[in-house]
Protein backbone atom coordinates (compact mmCIF):
# COMPACT_ATOMS: atom_id res chain seq x y z
CA UNK A 1 0.00 0.00 0.00
CA UNK A 2 2.70 2.47 -0.87
CA UNK A 3 -0.18 5.29 -2.00
CA UNK A 4 -1.53 4.97 1.24
CA UNK A 5 -0.91 8.62 2.88
CA UNK A 6 0.57 8.03 6.16
CA UNK A 7 -1.35 8.58 9.03
CA UNK A 8 0.45 11.56 10.33
CA UNK A 9 -0.01 13.45 7.06
CA UNK A 10 -4.15 12.69 7.43
CA UNK A 11 -4.63 15.70 9.63
CA UNK A 12 -2.32 17.77 7.69
CA UNK A 13 -4.03 17.04 4.44
CA UNK A 14 -7.57 17.90 6.00
CA UNK A 15 -6.50 21.01 7.21
CA UNK A 16 -5.04 21.81 3.65
CA UNK A 17 -8.18 20.92 2.03
CA UNK A 18 -10.27 22.99 4.51
CA UNK A 19 -7.67 26.22 3.90
CA UNK A 20 -7.97 25.86 0.37
CA UNK A 21 -11.79 25.20 0.74
CA UNK A 22 -11.56 28.33 2.39
CA UNK A 23 -9.28 30.58 0.06
CA UNK A 24 -11.41 29.49 -2.88
CA UNK A 25 -14.82 30.63 -1.00
CA UNK A 26 -12.88 34.29 -0.51
CA UNK A 27 -12.04 34.50 -3.92
CA UNK A 28 -15.48 33.45 -4.99
CA UNK A 29 -16.79 36.30 -2.48
CA UNK A 30 -14.19 38.82 -3.90
CA UNK A 31 -15.02 38.23 -7.84
CA UNK A 32 -18.71 38.36 -6.83
CA UNK A 33 -18.07 41.81 -5.28
CA UNK A 34 -16.02 43.26 -8.46
CA UNK A 35 -18.65 41.30 -10.66
CA UNK A 36 -21.29 43.57 -9.01
CA UNK A 37 -19.37 46.51 -8.75
CA UNK A 38 -18.53 46.37 -12.78
CA UNK A 39 -22.47 46.17 -13.50
CA UNK A 40 -23.07 48.79 -11.26
CA UNK A 41 -20.15 51.31 -13.19
CA UNK A 42 -21.33 49.69 -16.51
CA UNK A 43 -25.04 50.56 -15.63
CA UNK A 44 -23.69 54.28 -14.52
CA UNK A 45 -22.04 54.61 -17.42
CA UNK A 46 -24.83 53.99 -19.84
CA UNK A 47 -27.05 56.47 -17.50
CA UNK A 48 -24.87 58.82 -18.20
CA UNK A 49 -23.87 58.96 -21.57
CA UNK A 50 -27.92 58.78 -21.83
CA UNK A 51 -28.31 61.81 -20.25
CA UNK A 52 -25.42 63.33 -21.95
CA UNK A 53 -27.40 62.88 -25.44
CA UNK A 54 -30.50 64.23 -24.02
CA UNK A 55 -28.64 67.40 -22.82
CA UNK A 56 -27.07 68.03 -26.20
CA UNK A 57 -30.73 67.50 -27.69
CA UNK A 58 -32.21 70.39 -25.69
CA UNK A 59 -29.08 72.44 -26.09
CA UNK A 60 -29.47 72.28 -29.77
CA UNK A 61 -33.67 72.40 -29.40
CA UNK A 62 -33.08 75.27 -27.42
CA UNK A 63 -30.26 76.91 -29.87
CA UNK A 64 -32.83 76.65 -32.82
CA UNK A 65 -35.89 77.64 -30.71
CA UNK A 66 -33.95 80.65 -29.98
CA UNK A 67 -32.88 81.02 -34.23
CA UNK A 68 -36.73 80.33 -35.04
CA UNK A 69 -38.03 82.87 -32.61
CA UNK A 70 -35.60 85.60 -34.20
CA UNK A 71 -36.46 85.03 -37.62
CA UNK A 72 -40.39 85.80 -36.68
CA UNK A 73 -40.20 89.25 -37.28
CA UNK A 74 -38.09 88.43 -40.73
CA UNK A 75 -41.05 86.80 -41.71
CA UNK A 76 -43.62 89.30 -40.87
CA UNK A 77 -41.77 91.86 -42.51
CA UNK A 78 -41.32 89.70 -45.53
CA UNK A 79 -45.31 89.50 -45.40
CA UNK A 80 -45.94 93.33 -45.16
CA UNK A 81 -43.64 93.91 -47.82
CA UNK A 82 -45.26 91.51 -49.85
CA UNK A 83 -48.50 92.86 -49.66
CA UNK A 84 -47.51 96.37 -49.85
CA UNK A 85 -45.28 95.48 -53.08
CA UNK A 86 -47.07 95.00 -56.39
CA UNK A 87 -46.49 93.55 -59.29
CA UNK A 88 -43.28 91.25 -59.83
CA UNK A 89 -41.48 92.76 -56.50
CA UNK A 90 -44.58 92.00 -54.53
CA UNK A 91 -44.46 88.30 -55.92
CA UNK A 92 -40.57 88.15 -55.32
CA UNK A 93 -40.84 89.42 -51.74
CA UNK A 94 -43.92 86.19 -51.20
CA UNK A 95 -41.36 83.51 -52.38
CA UNK A 96 -38.39 84.69 -50.30
CA UNK A 97 -40.69 84.36 -47.54
CA UNK A 98 -41.51 80.91 -49.02
CA UNK A 99 -38.32 79.93 -48.65
CA UNK A 100 -37.41 80.87 -45.54
CA UNK A 101 -40.27 79.42 -43.96
CA UNK A 102 -39.62 76.31 -45.95
CA UNK A 103 -35.91 76.32 -44.38
CA UNK A 104 -37.37 76.90 -40.73
CA UNK A 105 -40.12 74.30 -41.48
CA UNK A 106 -37.04 71.95 -41.21
CA UNK A 107 -36.25 72.53 -38.10
CA UNK A 108 -40.19 72.09 -37.07
CA UNK A 109 -41.67 75.70 -37.37
CA UNK A 110 -45.37 75.60 -37.70
CA UNK A 111 -47.79 78.44 -38.42
CA UNK A 112 -51.06 78.25 -36.32
CA UNK A 113 -54.11 78.41 -38.69
CA UNK A 114 -56.45 80.71 -37.29
CA UNK A 115 -58.86 82.71 -39.75
CA UNK A 116 -61.68 80.98 -39.60
CA UNK A 117 -60.85 78.62 -37.03
CA UNK A 118 -62.75 78.59 -33.48
CA UNK A 119 -61.17 80.81 -30.95
CA UNK A 120 -58.38 78.87 -28.71
CA UNK A 121 -56.92 80.62 -26.20
CA UNK A 122 -53.94 78.42 -25.69
CA UNK A 123 -52.73 78.96 -29.36
CA UNK A 124 -54.73 82.70 -29.97
CA UNK A 125 -54.76 86.10 -28.58
CA UNK A 126 -57.39 87.92 -29.40
CA UNK A 127 -57.06 91.85 -29.67
CA UNK A 128 -60.65 92.74 -30.94
CA UNK A 129 -64.00 91.93 -30.28
CA UNK A 130 -66.13 92.18 -33.66
CA UNK A 131 -69.93 91.69 -33.91
CA UNK A 132 -70.15 89.71 -37.63
CA UNK A 133 -73.84 88.31 -38.43
CA UNK A 134 -72.16 86.10 -41.30
CA UNK A 135 -70.31 84.51 -38.93
CA UNK A 136 -70.85 82.06 -35.77
CA UNK A 137 -69.86 83.16 -32.29
CA UNK A 138 -66.39 82.56 -31.40
CA UNK A 139 -64.59 82.12 -34.64
CA UNK A 140 -62.10 83.85 -35.88
CA UNK A 141 -62.47 86.81 -38.31
CA UNK A 142 -59.28 87.95 -39.04
CA UNK A 143 -55.56 87.31 -37.89
CA UNK A 144 -53.45 90.60 -36.76
CA UNK A 145 -50.47 88.94 -36.57
CA UNK A 146 -49.19 85.13 -37.50
CA UNK A 147 -48.49 83.14 -34.71
CA UNK A 148 -46.29 80.09 -34.53
CA UNK A 149 -45.46 76.90 -32.95
CA UNK A 150 -41.72 75.49 -32.70
CA UNK A 151 -41.69 71.24 -32.11
CA UNK A 152 -45.34 71.23 -30.35
CA UNK A 153 -44.57 74.50 -28.41
CA UNK A 154 -46.30 77.75 -28.72
CA UNK A 155 -43.32 80.44 -29.82
CA UNK A 156 -45.97 83.04 -30.54
CA UNK A 157 -49.98 82.86 -30.32
CA UNK A 158 -51.54 84.26 -33.63
CA UNK A 159 -53.31 87.80 -32.46
CA UNK A 160 -56.62 87.86 -33.69
CA UNK A 161 -59.83 89.11 -34.30
CA UNK A 162 -62.72 86.78 -32.28
CA UNK A 163 -66.42 87.26 -33.84
CA UNK A 164 -68.66 88.18 -30.35
CA UNK A 165 -72.26 88.76 -30.90
CA UNK A 166 -73.93 91.28 -28.84
CA UNK A 167 -76.91 90.13 -26.98
CA UNK A 168 -80.20 91.25 -28.38
CA UNK A 169 -82.91 92.57 -26.18
CA UNK A 170 -86.27 91.57 -26.03
CA UNK A 171 -87.21 94.22 -28.66
CA UNK A 172 -84.74 92.99 -31.67
CA UNK A 173 -82.21 96.09 -30.53
CA UNK A 174 -78.80 95.42 -29.55
CA UNK A 175 -77.71 96.09 -26.27
CA UNK A 176 -75.12 99.05 -25.65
Amino acid sequence: MADDVPETQAPEAALDAARLQRELEEAKGRSDDLLARLKYLQAELENTRKRAEREVDQAVRLANEGLVARLMPVLDDLDAAASAARGKTGKGLALIRENVLKAMREFGLEEIPAEGQAFDPYVHECVQLVDDDALPDGQVKEVVRKGYKFQMKVLRPAQVVVVKKEPKTQEGEQHA
